[in-house]
């Protein structure tokens, strides 16, 4: 069954209740809603669907995703990430557990920090970056102020991108598969794992 079928019954329904409850006509702003997500329908079907993968980054550079976790219900958080070269070979991975946070954007900025230290221990600089949480990426770049909480981590994530001349940019959850994979899994991690190729 099409939307616009689904839409039409609907107005036929409303219009069937409306007579039965002795209603000369169907509600003004019911008519404008209906013919508003009508039209909304339309401009659905008009859109190209974009296809979203991750992106090697330029030849002679590294890209490193990261992600974090965290179960509110639970309060256990774990964070993940991946360096890969210009061909999307994996240089290495990691995932690590953490405790006492109390917040998905603490858990993203676990990794990064992370992500970043393992990147200033083995020598790799001018790196880029890419994370799904745009709070992240706007606290980094200064867009927002940084919870009272995140203030230590986010100084460490700033001296180390300077260190290191990284890039810090924003990607599609769908484009960051691998470090969410990496982030959900390090929850059960029982120590920090870091996998080199």
């Amino acid at each position: 069954m099409t939307a616009k079928h689904i839409i039409n019954r609907t107005m036929l329904s409303i219009r069937a209740i409306c007579i039965s409850f002795k209603f000369q006509k169907v509600p003004q702003p019911w008519l404008a809603a209906l013919r508003q997500t009508e039209h909304g329908m339309e401009e659905l079907k008009s859109r190209t669907p974009t296809i979203v993968r991750w992106i090697t980054p330029l030849s002679g550079r590294l890209k490193l995703n990261v992600d974090g976790a965290f179960m509110r219900t639970s309060g256990t958080a774990g964070g993940g990430g991946i360096l890969r070269d210009h061909e999307g070979n994996m240089c290495w991975a990691f995932a690590r557990a953490y405790h006492d946070l109390n917040s998905s954007l603490a858990a993203e900025a676990m990794a990064l920090n992370d992500g970043l230290s393992i990147c200033c221990s083995k020598g790799v600089s001018e790196v880029l970056v890419e994370t799904d949480s745009l709070n992240l990426l706007q606290l980094v770049t200064n867009q927002i102020s940084s919870q009272w909480d995140l203030t230590c981590i986010m100084h460490d994530i700033a001296v180390k991108t300077l260190n290191l001349k990284a890039e810090i940019a924003h990607i599609p959850r769908e484009a960051n598969r691998v470090a969410d994979c990496l982030a959900s899994s390090a929850i059960s991690c029982p120590r920090f794992v870091i996998w080199s190729s």
